[in-house]
């Protein structure tokens, strides 16, 4: 009778924990393995566990014993959240303490970290930096084949770094179709052109998953078409420009994508977060996405409902399934407490819950993470842990920065070279290189760059315009370098590189003009003055108002932000390869203005 009786009191219990969103204290633990259906699992967890699967806290929000305390489904670093030891080691160790901590939990669900990851391992000092998305359509613009190999090597760069510190989810790609170049995220979206976004969106989710990291697809949807280029701005959409819209998600859903991400925007001025019809109506159910729901940093907190906990059901019950509950500890524990009323007064259904949670473990199950054997011999030994760290030369190995090198090459664009003074370049035996980006590391990688916003000066480690300069050069001229273009003597050519500082999201954002820098102006006056050619190479995150200033340049190269191995621009300068990147976007003399460069415009300078 005790073998009926036991089993019966222990099932009574978990219904009973489901109800009152309590979870069960003491050992027992959920028995499943790789081979149990999900829904089976699902099936025995309490509430509580439930909705700790359906929380995304930030690392410096949280203390390691809340991971088992309150089952907590994913951790993450914002931009630029780091741990104190920022190293392959430091890595590690945080990644290995934190899903240790959740396999001792009561259904053993490991955690999954996520990290925006978006061109290289970019929190993470001396990782490689690779292009931003926008250099990687300027190489599709010219060749989409060769656009679609370099966005999949790019994206294996970034998988096998980002395995090397125990991270195996990045929120990247973006799909964004770019329609406003005022907008801050410009340089996150390949292109103007959703053919071009298309096929490499699709590449990169490829790269990135085959190389072992789960791709978080983002951010869905009508981001590019915001009013004036507003950052979590209004688009005013149809349902043919949605349909247009949809496109690169519907491929990167059928490469394999499991997550995605919402847009902070709003679509005909309903937040994506609470838009029922787009994200479970449409992309649930016509486009059959079988992966989970993000939502976007504390973008719970912008929606309609005059308390959190309001904006919470109108959130989940749209179809978010999972929540990044952030800015402050009191926002991811609020979430929690506040579900948990919603399901019990039946505000939010249980089935909501149920489907939120089965698409989390589908996503995880996805990235391979489910195997709750291999996760604890990868992280819970000093023997495997030592295994994983000895893979010193995939952090800034000299191989990615090669191909990372390579990629920066093809990406650059020629727009303008009077009397073919490129080809010439090879020749001068003086050369005056100036500007504030041609020795400088962070403005090359521009945000997202060890910090959130990125930051000027020699952040992590790489080569530098000037450096590829005179590693090209090799003896065979003489290279000065000043970045205020005031130098002493004769040159053959000048070499100014100008450009934008770094700027992430809402930051970026500009009202009426992309100017160029009153400093960059200011020393384009002194580079004149010494009555030789003028080189100019752009570093920004989109075409720039220039004006008529162009008709001062002999030459003018968009390098966008070719990221930590800029020497990759001399190698096209003073090599023999040609200049193979297009313009990914409608260049304009200014906002709304004349068109100067369309969209795939470019010279071959050879």
């Amino acid at each position: 009778m005790k073998k009926i009786i036991i089993p019966l009191l222990i099932t009574l219990l978990l219904i009973i924990s489901c109800r009152s969103g309590k979870s069960i204290t003491g050992s027992e633990r959920i028995i499943w393995d790789s081979q149990t259906p999900l829904e089976e699992v699902v099936a025995q967890m309490t509430l509580s566990e439930k909705i700790g699967q359906m929380t995304q806290a930030e690392r410096s929000d949280i203390y390691i014993s809340d991971i088992s305390k309150y089952a907590l489904g994913s951790i993450l670093s914002g931009g630029g959240s780091v741990p104190s030891n920022n190293t392959q080691n430091g890595w590690t160790k945080m990644i290995g303490d934190f899903t240790e901590e959740s396999l001792n939990t009561r259904a053993g669900i490991p955690v999954i970290y996520g990290i925006d990851a978006v061109h290289g391992h970019n929190n993470v000092l001396n990782a490689v930096i690779t292009p931003h998305n926008i250099a990687l359509g300027a190489i599709a613009a010219g060749d989409m084949e060769k656009g679609v190999q370099a966005a999949y090597n790019a994206a294996q760069i970034t998988a096998q770094e980002m395995k090397a510190t125990g991270i195996f989810w990045t929120f990247a790609p973006v799909l964004g179709i770019a329609e406003d170049v005022r907008w801050g995220r410009t340089y996150e979206c390949y292109s103007e052109d959703v053919n071009i976004v298309t096929a490499l969106g699709t590449s990169t989710v490829k790269g990135l998953q085959e190389g072992g990291v789960a791709a978080c697809i983002k951010h869905y949807i009508g981001e590019g078409q915001t009013v004036n280029g507003r950052n979590q701005g209004n688009a005013v959409l149809d349902r043919n420009n949605i349909e247009r819209l949809l496109i690169p998600y519907r491929a990167a859903i059928d490469a394999g994508a499991m997550s995605l991400m919402a847009s902070f925007s709003s679509v005909n001025n309903i937040k994506m977060h609470e838009h029922k019809e787009l994200l479970t109506d449409i992309l649930k159910g016509e486009l059959g996405f079988q992966g989970m729901i993000l939502s976007d940093w504390a973008a719970i907190e912008q929606l309609s409902g005059r308390t959190y906990k309001a904006q919470i059901a109108n959130a989940i019950n749209a179809g978010i399934d999972m929540v990044m509950a952030t800015n402050g500890r009191e926002k991811w524990t609020g979430f929690i407490r506040n579900l948990h009323q919603l399901v019990e007064e039946g505000t939010v259904p249980m089935s909501r819950i149920d489907d939120a949670v089965i698409r989390i473990l589908r996503f995880k199950q996805s990235a391979g993470i489910l195997n709750m054997r291999s996760l604890r011999n990868l992280h819970g030994s000093s023997e495997t842990h030592n295994a994983l760290t000895e893979q010193t030369d995939t952090i800034g190995s000299n191989k990615n920065r090669q191909t990372a090198r390579s990629i920066v090459s093809d990406s650059l664009v020629l727009l303008r070279n009077e009397n073919n003074v490129v080809a010439n370049l090879s020749s001068y035996k003086n050369i005056l290189v100036t500007g504030q980006g041609a020795d400088n590391i962070g403005m090359q990688c521009g945000g997202w760059t060890i910090t959130w916003q990125g930051n000027l000066g020699p952040i992590t480690k790489g080569t530098t315009i000037l450096e590829g300069i005179r590693e090209a050069v090799n003896g065979r001229a003489n290279v000065s370098y000043n970045a205020q273009g005031k130098a002493r003597g004769n040159f053959d050519a000048v070499i100014a590189v100008i450009g934008e500082n770094p700027y992430a999201e809402t930051q970026g954002d500009r009202s009426n003009d992309i100017n160029i820098r009153h400093a960059d102006a200011d020393m384009l006056k002194d580079a004149y003055s010494y009555g030789c050619p003028v080189i100019v190479i752009m570093l920004s995150g989109r075409p720039m108002t220039i004006g008529d200033e162009y008709k001062n340049w002999d030459a003018f190269i968009a390098a966008w932000l070719p990221g930590t191995e800029g020497g990759g621009i001399a190698d096209v300068l003073f090599g023999n390869r040609n200049f193979t990147g297009r313009t990914p976007y409608t260049w304009r003399k200014t906002i709304n203005g004349d068109v100067l460069y369309p969209l795939g415009f470019g010279l071959t300078g050879k």
